[in-house]
């Protein structure tokens, strides 16, 4: 199910964002399936009522929870590519434990449809940057490229996750940025562009 539609009220956003607050953090703590609506309720300090009004169950906060967080990561960061893949990767490695707790759940498609959603707009600047050379020997469309893309990374995050013993999820980013500016004939993208 989709979020609940917002008013741009400051007192409802209030809520709304103590009620998402509540979800990452209860998210950090143990399995997302593990969780209740009552359990993100007592920790958001809200009602029931207060909750549905914002988010339709559990897994739509915690996906708005998430979609918020990735979007909030990113932020301060104009409008160069790399560095936001980066920073979105960083922001994984930094909470790899709410992963944890978030892959084997319900909501498990919803959080990297929002990775990606958050990924999108760096892929798309970075298909841009390659279609002279792209169009020309292969003829292939910037968007099926930023798809490309989109899966490329998001499949670095999954193996990341699927791996227990992987500490490197910085190099593996940066690895795979390489690559893509080696594949599309654009300038070595993650040099010098490391956030944390």
């Amino acid at each position: 199910m989709a979020a609940r539609a917002h008013s741009v009220d400051p007192r409802a956003e209030r809520v709304r964002s103590r009620i998402r607050d509540a979800a990452l953090a209860l998210a950090h703590e143990r399995p997302v399936d593990q969780l209740t609506v009552r359990d993100v309720v007592d920790r958001a300090g809200v009602s029931r009522q207060a909750f549905y009004q914002h988010f339709t169950d559990r897994d739509d906060a915690v996906a708005a929870a998430f979609g918020t967080a990735f979007a909030a990561a990113t932020v301060d960061i104009g409008g160069h590519a790399p560095a936001r893949i980066l920073r979105l990767f960083d922001f994984a490695a930094e909470h790899r434990a709410m992963y944890r707790n978030v892959v084997p759940s319900t909501v498990t498609q919803r959080v990297v449809s929002a990775f990606r959603a958050e990924l999108l707009p760096a892929c798309e600047e970075l298909a841009a940057a390659a279609k002279p050379s792209v169009t020309t020997i292969a003829g292939v469309a910037p968007e099926s490229v930023t798809r490309f893309l989109v899966g490329g990374f998001t499949e670095v995050l999954r193996s990341w996750m699927e791996d227990p013993d992987s500490t490197d999820l910085n190099g593996r980013a940066r690895a795979a940025l390489d690559t893509v500016a080696a594949l599309l004939g654009v300038a070595t993208p993650s040099k010098g562009s490391h956030h944390g």
